[in-house]
């Protein structure tokens, strides 16, 4: 078995084929959908230079687990191929896991008394694993993965005075980095940030959906993913400007990125996740036609320091 860091570009694609050949021999438990990974590398983590936070394990087989240490969050994700779960090997990456992101988080100042997790609600493995290496469900309401076929989602009722469109390219990243600040204020989005996630492995600009006021202002967007092999689709992030809500537009840019997934890159489903606390987003995907498939609980670990950093 090998070890290694990211090495690039093409770590992103051997990532998701792994991912997405894992849902495909588990029928998506425990699996995070392909998109996720991008995501999770350039968008949460748009400060960070992957190559610190990533670890890929390999044998004869191809890629046989994967770590992304998330340090803002305090956590971190893990995949392990489902041949190798719930024994030995998976026991020593979550070991790993552990220490790196402690590592991780002390390098970057990041202060906290417990280390975050979470598992599939149908990943026994995983939870067993957690459990017996002092990890602790919290009382949280779990997160949810909803799912729909594509052909069951209504057509999108457009509020008027709003068209939705893919995003040109590039040169629109302005619009679109404020269109993500606006619906999230405290996401720190700039130009330049959000210039980074749109030049990244894996985004592609016709694949973020926008709507737009006559006056050209974003007033909300959707990010889709392809799952190729699965023909799933997935919708992150999903967002709406705070000066444009509660007329229907999030359910009708949802239903249309949907059915842009199906039209443009052959989607037959489509997956959209959120924290069930949220009642809002709870609302507005059953609203829209999906229905909850998998849950994921959190996880809690005591780490026994504070770190102490002037890093700011």
């Amino acid at each position: 078995m090998r070890r290694r860091s990211y090495e690039g570009e093409a770590d992103v694609a051997r990532l998701q084929r792994f991912n997405a050949e894992s849902i495909a021999a588990t029928g998506g438990c425990g699996y995070l959908h392909p998109g996720d990974i991008a995501h999770h590398l350039f968008y949460g983590n748009k400060h960070f230079d992957p190559a610190d936070l990533t670890t890929i394990w390999e044998d004869e087989s191809g890629v046989a687990a994967w770590v992304l240490a998330q340090p803002t969050y305090r956590a971190y994700d893990i995949q392990v191929r489902h041949d190798l779960r719930g024994g030995a090997f998976e026991r020593e990456v979550l070991e790993y896991a552990d220490a790196r992101i402690v590592e991780v988080m002390r390098a970057n100042g990041v202060e906290s008394e417990v280390i975050v997790g979470d598992a599939f609600r149908c990943d026994l493995p995983r939870i067993t694993l957690l459990t017996e290496m002092g990890w602790k469900r919290d009382d949280d309401l779990p997160y949810i993965i909803n799912r729909a076929r594509i052909a069951d989602i209504p057509e999108p009722a457009v509020p008027d005075g709003y068209t939705i469109r893919p995003v040109a390219g590039v040169a629109e990243v302005a619009a679109v980095a404020a269109v993500h600040q606006a619906a999230f204020p405290g996401a720190g989005w700039t130009e330049e940030l959000y210039r980074y996630v749109m030049e990244s492995p894996g985004y592609e600009p016709e694949r973020e959906l926008v709507a737009e006021t006559v006056d050209g202002t974003f007033a909300a967007f959707v990010v889709t993913w392809y799952d190729e092999l699965n023909r799933t689709g997935l919708l992150e992030g999903v967002g709406t400007h705070v000066d444009h809500r509660r007329i229907g537009l999030g359910r009708a840019i949802v239903r249309s990125a949907a059915h842009h997934m199906a039209a443009a890159g052959g989607m037959e489903y489509a997956t959209v996740a959120n924290s069930e606390s949220n009642a809002a987003s709870s609302a507005l995907y059953r609203s829209a036609g999906f229905e909850p498939w998998q849950l994921i609980d959190g996880y809690v670990k005591p780490i026994g320091w504070r770190a102490r950093s002037s890093r700011s």
